[in-house]
């Protein structure tokens, strides 16, 4: 059984929104799985591995845009295994301590940052590990600046220097999940 995490809320804390935020924002193509690019037209080239934040809704129901360069909180404690570039900035990848009955281990992947903790670093939900990388990327095809997030079950014995992008759907050490059902605000 998997907890749900505070992100949401320890999110708009980080960045001073605490009183602004009610939930999540997506535009069609952000979600977990979906095939449609977001931000050109077109689709991607394989399932989105995760969900991409971006958007959140205010107290009065409105689409409003995270802050450039937004701190981001690990959704659980834990440990930085590894670190690695990405089209718009570096991925954190976070081990949690939380298994499941084959003794797989939870990691979650925040990708398009800025890294504040370097791999080893123990990390704590309700502290910053990064934060959203600005302006790497430009052109007609590049997506605006946000928070790629991506959860999984990594394999017991998996080496988490084989974490990588290119092979997050096809590994057989890491089984991906969607992150959403776990983020949504609590009432």
């Amino acid at each position: 059984m998997i907890p749900t995490s505070s992100f949401f809320r320890t999110f708009l804390n980080l960045n001073h929104l605490a009183d602004e935020g009610t939930g999540w924002f997506f535009l069609p193509g952000m979600c977990f799985e979906e095939t449609q690019a977001w931000w050109k037209d077109g689709s991607r080239q394989s399932p989105h591995e995760g969900i991409d934040l971006l958007f959140f809704r205010d107290q009065s129901g409105q689409r409003r845009e995270l802050p450039q360069q937004a701190l981001v909180p690990p959704l659980w404690d834990g440990e930085v295994v590894a670190v690695f570039e990405d089209f718009l900035g570096s991925t954190v990848a976070v081990r949690h301590p939380i298994m499941d009955r084959q003794g797989w281990r939870l990691i979650s992947l925040y990708g398009h940052v800025r890294p504040l903790v370097g791999c080893g670093a123990q990390v704590s939900a309700g502290a910053p590990l990064a934060a959203v990388a600005g302006g790497k990327a430009r052109g007609p095809s590049a997506p605006p600046d946000h928070l790629h997030l991506s959860l999984g079950w990594l394999a017991p014995g998996w080496r988490t220097t084989e974490l990588g992008w290119p092979t997050l759907w096809t590994s057989p050490g890491i089984r991906l999940i969607d992150p959403f059902p776990l983020i949504q605000p609590r009432p």
